[in-house]
């Protein structure tokens, strides 16, 4: 294991690669949940059957920042890399054992064992990503390549956890293939979450987890001409 968490994995790129992930994501989200919502289904088969758009829309929103892709074989899935490091956009299926039984194909064992590409003439960059010195970025990127060739590249596994009614967050992790086939996470964290319910405008009222609920007085209205206790 190189890297500890994918920010340590992904270098200068990491934050481009966030964005680009979340965006990605939610394209695909978005254009599923509306297609399964249009079906009328009773049943999630459809939407859960995003995964390969996830894959290709995360290829193509990275790679077209001029990042190279690899192959996985034998299921021909393209992975980005960035900084010598692939990058898998999955979304986890509802169980508690779905991380560790992650490479439980072949053509996704074949991501812990996937040998760096040819050098390129120019480091690709995001747009926005801010200038660093080059003999630091250079430096960088020679030993994380170096660290790939012994021990095949690092993968940044992106975990999606969705339903067809709401997107509830997106995390990554560097994933680690143990001699058991079980995968490990390294500095697993959330990149994307939905915004919370404001609770300003509860934040006086009582709850009702403990006790019972205390009536309000209400006194009654003395109206113009007329005793109330009158009976």
């Amino acid at each position: 294991m190189g890297s500890d968490s994918p920010a340590d994995a992904l270098g200068l790129h990491a934050q481009g690669v966030r964005d680009a992930v979340v965006e990605a994501v939610r394209s695909v989200h978005y254009r599923f949940a509306e297609a399964h919502a249009v079906s009328r289904s009773r049943y999630g088969m459809g939407f859960g059957s995003q995964w390969r758009d996830l894959l290709d829309e995360a290829h193509d929103t990275i790679t077209r920042h001029g990042f190279q892709s690899h192959t996985l074989t034998p299921g021909g899935h393209k992975l980005p890399v960035v900084n010598g490091c692939l990058v898998y956009v999955w979304r986890a299926p509802d169980d508690r054992e779905a991380v560790s039984k992650f490479a439980s194909s072949p053509t996704r064992q074949s991501g812990f064992a996937a040998p760096p590409p040819p050098a390129m003439l120019f480091d690709p960059t995001f747009s926005d990503e801010a200038e660093a010195d080059e003999d630091v970025v250079g430096v960088a990127e020679t030993e994380v390549m170096l660290e790939a060739v012994r021990d095949g590249m690092p993968l940044v596994l992106v975990m999606v956890w969705s339903t067809p009614r709401q997107l509830q967050a997106i995390e990554w992790a560097v994933a680690e293939l143990d001699e058991a086939g079980k995968v490990t996470l390294h500095g697993q964290e959330s990149i994307w979450e939905p915004e919370g319910v404001s609770v300003d405008a509860a934040s006086n009222v009582e709850s009702f987890s403990e006790g019972e609920p205390i009536e309000p007085v209400v006194e009654p209205r003395k109206q113009e001409g007329i005793d109330p206790y009158a009976r």
